[in-house]
């Protein structure tokens, strides 16, 4: 069975053919293709794509498969946060707009005195991530532009394109915006009064694995086979986390993308008992939730750096693809570039570097960077743990983890044994089987995740740095603190 998966990042759309074997089982990418997701910048922290060079970006990588190797079914995946306004005719009336935008953060404050509320209906904190402040920034700032359209994430417009309505899953749907009530699974009536909008202005919401067909005009304009069955899908880290866990609550999920994100998945929706609201819970499939937090400092943070350094990417295949140093000889580094999803955290700190010494190297900044980025993750589990979710195996996907360095270091800071898959992307064993279920059953499926399983490596904790993690972890952890009582002074 030949699947194509298509994954629309914030960086990157990767168009790739998935075959699983019909005798053995086994799931390897046949054919990939990825390309870059020009980032369009308008205004003062604005960050867009444009939806006319996706569509042109997916059509054409789409044909370049389906000319060369037969096509048995799609499943899409795309990037949560992504917010775009079309008329009803679906002609956009904006860009995409991304979570890397930050204009609508100063719309927070007309939620501020209902944000304990919308959190405990929706698992989501008050971030300027997500769709309902964008609409409070549209509505405000380009009066009449939401009025009566539609209001699309990712998934639903790539639904548009393909089978020719508005559609999204239950997962994107949650961790998108803020507006999905993650009990009842519905849109939520008092927050969409919040956001001045409709149910009909938003797409339809069905579990990842609802089955269409991919409209008939498109599939010949792709080259693709009538009636062609079209998965729903997941959101991207929701794929690479049910690849990865296929719904067992013993595995904690990271991904270190150019954002990052540790996810475990539960079996009811969780907020965190806290006032600071230090984590996400959003719906994954089949009455299963996901409990944690994504950072946006992850692999950003790194290619940041490397263009600053002016320090050539292939260093990174030097300095990370081996063991980690001694934490107490690289710098402590506060990876706040981009404003964070936590609540709590401060918003103006920016990239923070303490401890230089004459002997710091660059290869030293790098490590005390890939570290910071690690430590935040280390918040959200202290935050798990301290609301009962716990975790004893954690599995390990996106760009910084092909790095063996980077694989050690995390597992050390967690204290767990962490694993990795070499040769296949988490994210298309999770839509492999995801197409698997819905089209030859679960038992099928159950068979192929057990496959891929024996091919991942794991690491364990390195004894020798465990204690210096322990140290270098409370000295981030202080240093954080510091910086938000800063900040809060600043504010009075």
């Amino acid at each position: 069975m030949n699947i194509l998966a298509i994954d629309l990042g914030t960086t990157n759309l990767k168009t790739s053919l998935v075959r699983i074997d019909e005798k053995d089982g086994n799931v390897t990418t046949v054919k990939s293709i990825t390309r870059k997701v020009n980032p369009m910048i308008p205004a003062p922290r604005a960050h867009e794509h444009s939806p006319h060079e996706v569509k042109q970006e997916l059509f054409g990588a789409v044909r370049r498969i389906s000319r060369e190797y037969p096509v048995d079914a799609l499943v899409i995946s795309t990037y949560l946060f992504a917010t775009i306004v079309l008329n009803r005719r679906y002609e956009p009336l904006t860009n995409i707009i991304t979570w890397i935008d930050e204009r609508s953060e100063r719309y927070l404050g007309l939620i501020k005195d209902k944000a304990p509320e919308i959190y405990s209906k929706t698992g989501c904190p008050p971030l300027h991530i997500y769709t309902l402040p964008k609409l409070l920034w549209l509505s405000r700032e380009n009066p009449g532009l939401v009025d009566g359209n539609l209001v699309l994430d990712a998934k639903s417009l790539l639904a548009v394109w393909l089978l020719g309505y508005p559609i999204t899953d239950l997962s994107t749907a949650s961790g998108t915006y803020q507006m999905l009530n993650i009990s009842s699974l519905k849109w939520d009536p008092d927050i969409l009064n919040i956001a001045n909008i409709s149910e009909d202005q938003l797409p339809e919401v069905e579990e990842a694995h609802y089955l269409d067909y991919v409209n008939e005009k498109t599939a010949r304009e792709l080259d693709l086979e009538p009636k062609i069955p079209l998965i729903l899908g997941l959101y991207d880290g929701g794929s690479m986390i049910y690849g990865l866990s296929m719904g067992r609550k013993d595995v904690g999920v990271v991904n270190l993308g150019t954002s990052g994100m540790l996810r475990v998945v539960v079996d009811k929706p969780v907020v965190d008992f806290s006032q600071y609201m230090r984590f996400q819970t959003y719906y994954l499939v089949d009455r299963l939730w996901l409990s944690g937090g994504g950072i946006s400092n992850g692999g950003a943070v790194i290619e940041f750096l490397m263009k600053l350094l002016n320090v050539d990417f292939g260093v990174l295949n030097e300095v990370l693809d081996r063991d980690p140093p001694n934490p107490q000889e690289t710098p402590l580094v506060i990876p706040l570039l981009y404003k964070e999803r936590l609540p709590v955290m401060p918003s103006s700190t920016g990239f923070l570097t303490c401890k230089l010494s004459p002997n710091t190297t660059v290869n030293h900044v790098i490590w005390g960077t890939v570290e910071g980025i690690l430590m935040m993750l280390k918040l959200i589990e202290e935050a798990l743990q301290e609301n009962s979710i716990t975790f004893n195996t954690v599995m390990l996907g996106g760009g910084l983890a092909r790095y063996r360095g980077v694989l050690k270091s995390l597992a050390t800071i967690l204290n767990k044994r962490t694993g990795l898959l070499r040769e296949l992307e988490a994210s298309h064993l999770g839509c492999a089987l995801l197409a698997l279920k819905v089209l030859e059953g679960q038992k099928r499926a159950d068979e192929v995740a057990s496959k891929a399983r024996e091919l991942a490596d794991f690491a364990d904790p390195v004894t020798d740095l465990l204690e210096h993690y322990a140290t270098k972890y409370e000295e981030f952890k202080n240093m954080l603190i510091t910086l938000i009582n800063y900040e809060k002074s600043l504010s009075r």
